[in-house]
């Protein structure tokens, strides 16, 4: 887990108008800035739903039909996309395109105001996890990422001014130290496992299906425990 988060406003992650594929932006089109704050509908072909919003993020749910996606659009936040279940992705982000098999765990992070579109390029449905970071969060101090604990891997996937996210593996009955970070932090279940938590006083388990999302607030002591006798992933999203 990383040690080092969160704010004020109402904001829904909004994604664009729908179209088939191939998915690229017609030249001569520009990318739709999304300026307003409030509910956008998704284009058909795609589902959305919030899974939790605060005063630092909202986190959306998002579904692909074979060949459906979003046209260019902005938006005036950041962003953090996880791929929650295997798909063929084509994604365009500023001047950058690609199309290729993403797996579990694939992360783009979306600069605000940088046009960008993904599009469902295969022959099967496929899920993401949207966390959109407000932009009117209180700002979080500096924390260096620390050490990771006995039996817990963690690699460094993305780490700006906005967020750093973290890819960990708890092998079985890893665990952490108590501990709390001054920035607030999302995880997110890749691969299902048995979890258990302290925060504060108070200890929980349970077995987490994969798109399993919590938040904890900045300096709120904490320490995750693996319960299970496999190995089990998830990402660390820490907001600044």
């Amino acid at each position: 887990m990383i040690r080092t988060c969160g704010a004020a406003m109402a904001a829904l992650l909004l994604v664009g108008v729908g179209r088939p594929f191939p998915g690229r932006q017609p030249a001569g089109l520009k990318a739709r800035p999304y300026n307003r704050i409030g509910s956008q509908q998704p284009p058909p072909g795609m589902s959305r739903s919030v899974v939790l919003e605060n005063d630092t993020t909202l986190v959306a749910r998002l579904g692909y039909e074979p060949g459906k996606g979003e046209t260019s659009h902005t938006h005036p936040f950041s962003a953090v996309v996880v791929q929650l279940t295997p798909g063929d992705v084509d994604m365009t982000l500023g001047a950058d395109h690609s199309r290729a098999r993403r797996e579990v765990g694939a992360v783009w992070f979306i600069p605000a105001n940088v046009p960008h579109a993904a599009v469902n390029a295969g022959t099967a449905t496929f899920e993401q996890i949207a966390v959109t970071i407000k932009p009117t969060r209180a700002p979080a101090p500096a924390a260096p990422p620390t050490e990771a604990p006995p039996g817990i891997t963690r690699t460094t996937i993305v780490d700006n001014p906005d967020t750093r996210v973290v890819r960990v593996k708890f092998a079985p009955g890893s665990r952490e130290p108590m501990h709390t970070h001054p920035n607030d932090l999302l995880t997110v279940q890749l691969t299902p496992g048995i979890v258990e938590i302290q925060i504060g006083s108070q200890k929980s388990s349970s077995e987490r299906a994969a798109g399993f999302v919590q938040f904890l607030p900045r300096n709120v002591e904490h320490a995750f425990v693996s319960g299970d006798t496999r190995s089990f992933e998830l990402l660390s999203v820490a907001i600044k």
